[in-house]
């Protein structure tokens, strides 16, 4: 990079127009990478063909999730996002999310069901369609945080019993079905594995999608009836989020407390367990009511890392919904201020197009 000359003034002599396309290339790159809001990404690729030159969207500083406000009351034109490091609001224009359930989260795409089923990215707009049969009334369990950028699948449950869970994979647009016991708790869908909870014992069923196998893996401690169980990715582990969470009270702050497992999977599957952890490192997870997300964190975005963020809509709790921040270290619980007190998922925001070969 190159130096600049103390000698040199600052400011440009009076009267002077300074070219600002004139700036070196290698600074224009280093003042991207450190553009830590996607808009800010976005206007600063706008103010010159040199710019946009200098800059690639696939050098874009990694993203933290935006919370997305959906209240159908208002049958909205628009998705309205909150960007909670920079304490901004977004709005983009889809006409769709007047008569839709948005879901998520995810890398990019959010879930769209509105009569027909599809993933929309609201930033470059591509939208894909879910194929099924009309026979079919799929309701999404999981979709993964990459439904698009990888070869995953989702999951879905196909008929009005829940009895049948359909397993689809977008980028050939193939359907698997499957007829699994219902169990309760969160479902997730990563590399090909299925984890579901299993009714009375908490313990993990895991199944593998492609041969249709399965094993158990004992719950480490007795849930009460009021736990919740999440399965989430983070950092290329698998994690079970055990959320206690009582709503009861009439006081401001709710009572949420969370116990972490990381899945230890031995050579003999059957052996596998759950390790309690103490800590996920520079992650922070981010769940809505019915799934989660994990994201690595930079100091220069000002949340702290080994945190859960969690969303409390007004369906769950009327008195108690917000935005609430869990700190794992010392396990101390705060409300964050927001203006969404209706938040419902999360958004990593991603402007890299990946569509599949094929599909619009």
């Amino acid at each position: 990079m190159e130096t600049i000359d103390p000698s040199l003034p600052l400011e440009a002599p009076e009267g002077v127009l300074v070219d600002w396309s004139d700036l070196p290339v290698d600074l224009l790159q280093e003042i991207s990478k450190k553009l830590l809001d996607i808009f800010d990404f976005v206007y600063f690729r706008a103010v010159c063909n040199k710019w946009r030159a200098a800059t690639s969207i696939s050098d874009l500083p990694p993203q933290l999730p935006w919370l997305l406000l959906q209240d159908l009351r208002y049958h909205s034109e628009s998705i309205c996002f909150y960007a909670l490091f920079s304490d901004k609001i977004r709005t983009i224009h889809y006409p769709m999310a007047r008569s839709s359930l948005l879901s998520g989260p995810s890398h990019g795409y959010l879930y769209v069901d509105g009569g027909t089923c599809s993933l929309f990215n609201p930033l470059t707009k591509d939208e894909v369609t879910i194929k099924y049969r009309k026979d079919l009334l799929p309701f999404l369990v999981s979709m993964g945080p990459d439904p698009i950028g990888s070869d995953d699948y989702m999951a879905f449950f196909v008929d009005n019993f829940f009895e049948m869970t359909g397993f689809y994979r977008l980028r050939s647009c193939e359907w698997k079905f499957v007829s699994l016991p219902l169990n309760t708790g969160r479902h997730y869908c990563f590399k090909g594995m299925y984890y579901m909870n299993e009714n009375g014992t908490g313990n993990t069923v895991v199944f593998n999608i492609a041969c249709g196998s399965s094993f158990m893996v004992p719950s480490p401690k007795t849930l009460d009836s009021s736990d919740y169980v999440f399965f989430v990715e983070s950092a290329g582990k698998i994690l079970r989020i055990v959320q206690h969470l009582d709503l009861s009270s009439d006081v401001s702050t709710p009572n949420i407390g969370y116990d972490i497992y990381q899945l230890n999977v031995e050579d003999e599957i059957d052996q596998s367990r759950w390790v309690k952890a103490n800590s996920i490192g520079n992650q922070i997870l981010f769940l809505d009511s019915f799934r989660g997300i994990s994201t690595a964190v930079r100091p220069s975005t000002g949340l702290r890392a080994n945190c859960i963020y969690y969303i409390i809509n007004r369906l769950e709790s009327s008195v108690h919904c917000g935005l609430y921040k869990y700190n794992i270290s010392d396990g101390q619980l705060e409300k964050i201020l927001c203006p969404f007190n209706n938040g419902w998922t999360w958004l990593v925001p991603n402007l890299v197009s990946s569509l599949p070969a094929g599909h619009n």
